[in-house]
């Protein structure tokens, strides 16, 4: 990020999406009522959308605000997410734990 007093003719477009996020955040003062709002435009838009057309996401109606108040996960934090994820899929059967500790997982 630039310190302040830089030139902005030497600014890249990182730097001003960057600049222009703080901004945006700024001005609306609250990335709780941009995440509410976010969350409801979505789902009167996937309410009003035709049947056979693709739902609205929060990453879709927010664009780069998403990444600003949910930062992306690296690959590794990706992998971690998705084993956590199945070993609770696969805790939900009846009878699971006793399959998991046998093998060791929990």
């Amino acid at each position: 990020m630039l310190a302040h007093g830089a030139n902005p003719d030497v600014m890249t477009e990182e730097d001003f999406e960057l600049v222009m996020v703080a901004l945006n955040d700024g001005l609306i003062g609250n990335k709780a009522v941009v995440n509410t709002l976010g969350y409801v435009t979505t789902a009167v838009f996937n309410y009003m959308r035709s049947q056979n057309a693709p739902s609205y996401t929060l990453h879709g109606i927010l664009g780069i605000m998403h990444d600003y108040i949910y930062k992306p996960l690296s690959d590794e934090e990706k992998r971690q997410l998705a084993s956590q994820r199945l070993l609770e899929f696969m805790s939900m059967k009846p009878e699971a734990n006793n399959f998991l500790k046998a093998k060791d997982v929990t």
